[in-house]
């Protein structure tokens, strides 16, 4: 394994423990159903794409092509979404309100997507050739 693709298999399960913990500490347990299944939606995506991305059988022949696009698809819009979220704690001042409030326990997990999906867009970056097997062996 070369280590582009140890780095994105970390960024993937950073970013799933992120949300994981995220919907943990967010979502309330008097929430509606709409709430927990945006955060089963996300952890879905997350989950399905970084499957296929890792999978063996699926590496090998390189038909992972539509998991890597997924997943620097939802690395960018998670890295963008959790910004946002850091700026909206910050006029958040409502205790009971929804959303990061900027407390040590809300940034954590933000903090882990951030990483996560920060690590991932950096091996974007790390090399400019065509993916082959070879890179994963």
């Amino acid at each position: 394994m070369n280590t582009i693709f140890k780095a994105r298999s970390a960024a993937i399960i950073l970013i799933a423990a992120g949300y994981g913990w995220a919907g943990g500490h967010y979502i309330p347990a008097n929430s509606d159903l709409i709430a927990y299944l945006f955060q089963f939606v996300l952890v879905g995506a997350i989950l399905l794409a970084g499957v296929a991305f890792l999978s063996n059988s699926e590496t090998i022949k390189g038909k992972q092509n539509w998991a890597i696009i997924s997943l620097n698809i939802l690395s960018v819009a998670f890295f963008v979404i959790n910004v946002a979220n850091i700026i909206h704690g910050f006029f958040n001042t409502n205790p009971n309100s929804f959303g990061s409030h900027n407390t040590f326990a809300d940034l954590v997990p933000i903090v882990i997507i951030l990483f996560g999906s920060g690590l991932w867009i950096l091996t974007l970056f790390a090399k400019r050739r065509v993916w082959s097997a070879r890179d994963f062996a």
